[in-house]
């Protein structure tokens, strides 16, 4: 698959893109890096790893210098690193004198802001309203976590803020679970809202912003971890039948069931750490059509596996399928090499 097939065979290559599983893997990440913002830094490190080592191997097999843009990604990345890392601590030590907490309200314009701050299961959003420098109102508009927590710690930070008039660093939350990451949350909410009220509140540039939101995000909370191992274990589950779906005759690989039976009957038994004709029937689910073209070479076509097989698999079949997938790509990819070089 060439970039230049796309101007001359865009549907072509767009089948082709989709066929191979490096390029849904891509699609799937980017799915869930819009799900969930806060994976967006795991992912984006998964990537780099996974190219890394799929390129290093093609440079050391073919010459292929991907791996050299991968690396110039990289340094890309961290000079816009260091770049939002300065503007973010210069905006932050500005920050300090700006802060809108205890006397620091008499800053804040007259009207109504709404702040957003993490809490233990999720989001708390709040809307704070400011008269004669004073906050006289707050309104919870969003809240995830426990009821015990709300009642017991929040209601009472919340009377006090309003009987101050300020915001003021609340007391030490009693040992409710997830406690001390609500009322922090809830604080943070409520300084999100205020500073909205501040009209030169030092703000991160639009180039920190874009970098932060898209490379770095929020840290991933127990909630995006657990969701991401659920969306891994069902991506793969549902990649490696639709590999075998895309590819004609490779789809009976997906009936094995690894009992080993057809290697009991096999006259081979294993050829180069691969057990025959399972091993080869497992790679052909895999989507490694190239490393079966391989050890094809040494399946003597007897038909033994299918008798034995529980579901009636036949080794040859599946191997010659993926063969004829390997060959079809060679085909295709020195019929674009050719067309580039003409």
């Amino acid at each position: 698959m060439t970039w230049s097939r796309l101007l001359r065979d865009p549907l072509g290559f767009l089948w082709a893109a989709l066929s191979t599983r490096g390029v849904r893997l891509l699609i799937y990440a980017f799915i869930v890096a819009f799900l969930f913002p806060s994976s967006r830094y795991l992912l984006i490190v998964a990537i780099i790893l996974t190219l890394g080592v799929m390129w290093y191997k093609d440079y050391r097999k073919t010459g292929s210098r991907k791996i050299i843009f991968l690396i110039c990604a990289i340094l890309l990345i961290k000079i816009g690193y260091f770049i939002s890392y300065f503007d973010v601590r210069n905006v932050d030590e500005a920050r300090i004198a700006k802060r809108p907490w205890g006397a620091g309200i008499s800053q804040v314009k007259d009207g109504k802001y709404t702040g957003e701050g993490e809490g233990y299961r999720g989001p708390i959003k709040v809307e704070i309203e400011v008269r004669n420098h004073r906050i006289i109102s707050i309104r919870t508009l969003e809240y995830s976590d426990l009821i015990s927590v709300l009642d017991n710690q929040v209601s009472a930070f919340k009377r006090d803020i309003l009987t101050k008039g300020m915001l003021e660093r609340p007391n030490q939350p009693e040992m409710f679970r997830g406690a001390t990451e609500t009322l922090t949350g809830y604080v943070n909410a409520i300084e999100s809202a205020l500073t909205k009220g501040i009209a030169d509140f030092p703000e991160y540039s639009l180039f920190s912003k874009a970098y932060l939101n898209i490379f770095i995000g929020q840290a991933p909370d127990r909630v995006t971890l657990n969701s991401l191992a659920i969306l891994f274990a069902t991506f793969m589950v549902f990649e490696y039948a639709l590999q075998s779906m895309l590819v004609p005759g490779t789809g009976r690989s997906i009936n094995c069931y690894n009992c080993a039976s057809c290697v009991g009957v096999c006259p081979l038994k294993e050829v180069e750490g691969v057990q025959m004709p399972m091993g080869l029937v497992l790679l052909t689910r895999l989507g490694e059509y190239d490393r079966v073209m391989e050890l094809s070479k040494y399946c003597v076509g007897c038909g033994r596996c299918a008798c034995k097989c529980p579901i009636g698999n036949s080794g040859p079949l599946i191997i010659s399928a993926a063969f004829q997938a390997a060959r079809q790509k060679k085909l295709q990819k020195s019929a674009d090499t050719g067309k580039e070089t003409a």
